[in-house]
């Protein structure tokens, strides 16, 4: 990790089953980190808006995208921001405002992003429990949708059928893939329960917080449930009464959000105004130890 951002840090934390305390002996470290870009990144004609590590497992921000990506909910920015004090690896003194003043992004926003990114957790499921006990989808011709076969593409009655068509050999391609690139951790669990249990265990803690950030204003990233997390990942639902489960919360994250206290958006100028104080304060630093950062 030899990239300059990692000298130029405002903040480091833990990420991950880690930050959430759902880690196992296998589980890799994650962090995440905040930086100030060089001069030229912010006045020139460079531009910089993260760094990441081979396989993704550490990222560093540049606090202008980071703060605009804390505006718009994103729940792994949220998650760094309240990440518990025991997680954090690096604090800049010029980074207190920022997490003094997390809770202004809080926003009936952030509770929305937490189910969306949930949902997409269910979709992933879905689709591989559907392959898991399907017949695999075959490699889809032409002519099984209609189409003519000419000299040099075949010809389809009409762009449905066409659409169908790509939409049916993208499908097995994405299958193929899943096929072979699969974690063979993952796939264990996925021949073991029927489904993926570490997918659904974030799934049902990415519902959980964002029902608790709207009814509450809180944010738990380290998991005061986490026994009962973990058994999900232990296949402690079967897949139906996970759909179940699913279909529950999802009502209830609607329900919170009507009843919200929290704004329906968090203020722009502020963020913005903390961004400016903070990149101009860090810039004012002598070279040397004192931009110095993990």
């Amino acid at each position: 990790m030899n990239h300059w951002a990692h000298q130029r840090l405002l903040l480091k934390v833990r990420s991950g089953s880690q930050a959430h305390g759902l880690a196992t002996p296998e589980s890799d470290e994650d962090s995440r980190g905040v930086c100030v870009p060089p001069k030229e990144f912010l006045y020139g004609l460079s531009s910089f808006e993260q760094w990441e590590s081979e396989g993704g497992d550490h990222v560093v921000f540049s606090l202008q995208k980071f703060v605009r990506l804390a505006l718009d909910g994103n729940p792994n920015i949220i998650e760094t921001l309240f990440t518990r004090v025991e997680d954090h690896l690096f604090v800049h003194p010029l980074a207190q405002e920022l997490l003094e003043r997390r809770d202004m992004f809080l926003s009936q926003k952030v509770g929305f992003k937490f189910g969306r990114y949930a949902i997409h957790q269910l979709q992933k499921i879905e689709r591989h429990h559907r392959w898991l006990t399907a017949e695999p989808p075959t490699l889809p011709k032409p002519e099984d949708f209609g189409a003519v076969l000419g000299e040099n593409s075949p010809k389809f009655p009409d762009t449905a059928s066409e659409r169908a068509f790509r939409a049916a050999v993208k499908h097995h391609r994405a299958y193929r893939a899943w096929r072979k690139n699969r974690n063979p951790k993952r796939a264990a669990l996925e021949e073991k329960y029927g489904y993926d249990t570490k997918h659904a265990m974030h799934l049902c803690r990415l519902l959980k917080m964002g029902c608790e950030i709207l009814e509450n204003g809180e944010v738990h990233v380290f998991r005061p449930d986490a026994d009962w997390l973990r058994g999900v990942r232990e296949g402690g639902l079967s897949y139906q009464e996970l759909l179940n489960w699913v279909k529950e919360m999802e009502q209830r994250l609607a329900d919170s959000e009507s009843r919200s206290v929290l704004p329906p958006e968090p203020s722009f100028d502020e963020a913005e105004a903390l961004v400016v104080r903070t990149t101009e304060a860090y810039l004012r630093l002598p070279e040397g130890r004192e931009r110095r950062g993990a």
